[in-house]
Parts: structure tokens; C-alpha cells; sequence
């Protein structure tokens, strides 16, 4: 197990690596070229986990920062190169949503999980599971921050109910929405809606692993090489010389 302490020290390493990365694109590609904002991304991501897991709030702070800035440059990047309405704009909107909501700015936080989930409802529909994902991540700023359960609750059922829809009963996304949805009943002392979402959270870890177990029996990696002798190797290459096609 690593601790705290090497997990940061892990982080810096892994940041080292992706700026340097980051900094060789930037010296090939126009600053404002589409492939930059992946990387961006990643970068901020990476710093975004350094600073939670910091104890000290001026290193949170800074690192903090620096993730806005590059997940700004990425969403910035991204509107210029393929618009306003994309998919793209809007996992940047909520990547914004996430890091606001670390940062404890709330009021940012829930403008960007709207615009993200305003984004991929008008490209996607209102019941792709990139909507799923978007409603998520707005559920747990209602639940675990600002306290709005009822609002929380509407979103996260929805969530589930679009997972449930596309990817069928064993999905491994349900498990973030039911534990979602299970805190919210925890907090509001529903002692019914809490025992069927244990249920609900059994049954689904039961057909998960029963998915998990079928995927790994049939996975097309999982096949047994025979060696074949030489002398039937040259035998049928004899054969196609002698019967060409």
C-alpha cells in the first residue's frame, strides 16, 4: 500500500514526466492545435490528484491553479478547433464541473456540470450515457456539498436509469449513481429507499461479476496455441504450391 506521502511523491514523478511530454508537443504543434488539449487534460488531472491529496493549503493552492489553468487552455483550445457543440467542449466543461467542486467553488462548479450536461443532451440526446456521466457528477456536488438531496436524487435515478437502459443491469457505472443515491437516503434517514438500494447494490455486484467471469471465459485473448511440426508446415505449403489458386 503507498502512502500519502509517496502517493505525492509518486504524483510529482508521474507530473514530471507528462509536462515534459506536454512541453515537446507544444514546441512541435501550433499553440492552438487540436491535439494539445489531451494532453492538457491529463496534465491537469495529474495535478488535480497531487493538490486533494496534500494536507498543505498553499501547495493545494498552487497546484490547484495550475490544473485550472491548463483545463482552461484545453477547453479554450477545444471551442476554437471544433466549437461550442461538441462532445469534446463539454467532458472539458465537466472536467472544470470536478476540479471547481475539489476546489470547494461550488456555484463554478454546478455552471460547468450544467453547460456539460446542456452540451451532450443537444448532440447526444437526453439519454446517452455521456448525459449519465455529466448528471453523475452534478448529483454528487447536490449530495455531498450544497446539501440539495431531492435535486441529487433526480439525477442520479436518471443516471441509473440511462445505464440500466444501454448497458443492461451489470453495468460497472451504476455502482458510482446507487452509492450515490445511497448516501442521500443515508443522510435523509430513509431507512426503506437505504435497505432497497443495499439490494439494489448486491444484486448489481452479483451480475458484475457474473459479466466480469463470462467476459474473461470468452475473451479472444484467451486461446490455446497448438504447435504445429515443420514437416506439416512444409506438407501443406507443398500442397497450395501444387493446387494454386
Amino acid at each position: 500500500m503507498t502512502s500519502k506521502g509517496g502517493t505525492v511523491t509518486l504524483g510529482r514523478v508521474v507530473k514530471d514526466h507528462i509536462k515534459k511530454a506536454s512541453a515537446i508537443k507544444e514546441s512541435l504543434l501550433p499553440e492552438d492545435h487540436f491535439l494539445l488539449p489531451s494532453a492538457k487534460r491529463v496534465h491537469a488531472l495529474i495535478v488535480e490528484e497531487i493538490a486533494i491529496d496534500s494536507h498543505d493549503k498553499e501547495f493545494q493552492e498552487r497546484f490547484f491553479a495550475e490544473a485550472e489553468e491548463l483545463h482552461t487552455s484545453a477547453l479554450q483550445i477545444t471551442r476554437q478547433c471544433l466549437g461550442e457543440l461538441n462532445v469534446q467542449t463539454g467532458k472539458h466543461y465537466g472536467n472544470l464541473g470536478r476540479l471547481y467542486q475539489s476546489m470547494r467553488k461550488f456555484n463554478e462548479a454546478r455552471k460547468m456540470h450544467l453547460k456539460a450536461i446542456s452540451i451532450k443532451q443537444e448532440i447526444l440526446g437526453p439519454n446517452d450515457y455521456e448525459v449519465a456521466i455529466s448528471m453523475g457528477h452534478l448529483a454528487s456536488l447536490y449530495n455531498y456539498d450544497l446539501g440539495l438531496y431531492e435535486e441529487a436524487i433526480a439525477l442520479y435515478k436518471k443516471a441509473i436509469e440511462i445505464g440500466l437502459k444501454q448497458f443492461g443491469s451489470g453495468y460497472s457505472g451504476l455502482e458510482y449513481d446507487y452509492r450515490g443515491l445511497l448516501s442521500v437516503y443515508s443522510a435523509l434517514g430513509d431507512a426503506v429507499n437505504v435497505s432497497k438500494l443495499h439490494a439494489d447494490l448486491s444484486d448489481w455486484k452479483l451480475l458484475r461479476d457474473q459479466t466480469l467471469e463470462k467476459a474473461n471465459k470468452t475473451s479472444p485473448l484467451n486461446i490455446e496455441l497448438e504447435l504445429v511440426p515443420p514437416e506439416e508446415i512444409y506438407s501443406h505449403f507443398s500442397l497450395l504450391q501444387s493446387h494454386p489458386f
